[in-house]
């Protein structure tokens, strides 16, 4: 990879220049390539920049009439979360779910798949629980379909895993979550989640708060 591209892509991804470099993707496929690898940065403002920046370009795509191309890719997150691939898309839920809410029009069937392809992998866990809160309402009926398995995850005693769980399943609006919600109000471990461009920092007991919330109109703490 070309030195420069290299760190022109690192910056633009810490400064949040998400515009400047899709264009730069459109024109020239080092860059296109350097932000897809960036999507496995171990610097967690880089990575999530990368996913923004990916789902702005796919919505480009979209937009312009490269709709096969959009779906081709997508394919290329499901397939890295398989074992044939040889590898383990870590940011590929995430990745799938930023797209979908720059394409709603995507969500059938892709947030179903999104979900059945990472449940039963527990490394996918939390990047599946963050791409269910992402998509929010959109992706109602397929939580819904698979809520048993999801709500299994209630059982893990993983505090990051259920901030996680709580804050997804209130903005989803699952009230077969509230039982679950109502027993962890009182744990106290810290968790933070990437939440519309920062880091939101609250203990386990909040986020479930803040669900319960959610899900029941401000009337159920």
């Amino acid at each position: 990879m070309d030195r420069q591209v290299k760190k022109h892509v690192e910056r633009l991804l810490l400064e949040r220049t998400h515009d400047q470099l899709i264009r730069l993707s459109e024109i020239d496929m080092r860059y296109w390539k350097e932000v897809r690898f960036r999507l496995y940065d171990l610097n967690d403002n880089i990575r999530w920049a990368a996913v923004e920046t990916v789902a702005g370009l796919m919505q480009r795509w979209w937009e312009s009439g490269k709709k096969e191309k959009v779906r081709n890719y997508i394919r290329t997150l499901f397939w890295s979360l398989n074992d044939e691939s040889g590898g383990i898309g870590w940011s590929s839920p995430q990745t799938v779910a930023e797209i979908i809410m720059h394409i709603p029009e995507l969500a059938d069937p892709y947030a179903s798949m999104l979900i059945a392809h990472t449940f039963d992998e527990p490394p996918l866990v939390k990047g599946a629980l963050w791409a269910i809160g992402r998509m929010g309402n959109i992706a109602f009926d397929s939580v819904n379909f698979f809520r048993e398995k999801i709500l299994h995850v209630f059982q893990e005693d993983d505090g990051e895993t259920l901030g996680l769980a709580a804050w997804a399943m209130g903005e989803v609006g699952m009230k077969e979550a509230l039982p679950h919600l109502r027993l962890l109000q009182k744990n106290d471990h810290d968790v933070h989640i990437y939440i519309h461009g920062e880091f939101v920092q609250k203990t386990v007991g909040a986020w479930a708060s803040d669900a319960i919330k959610k899900i029941s109109g401000g009337n159920d703490v």
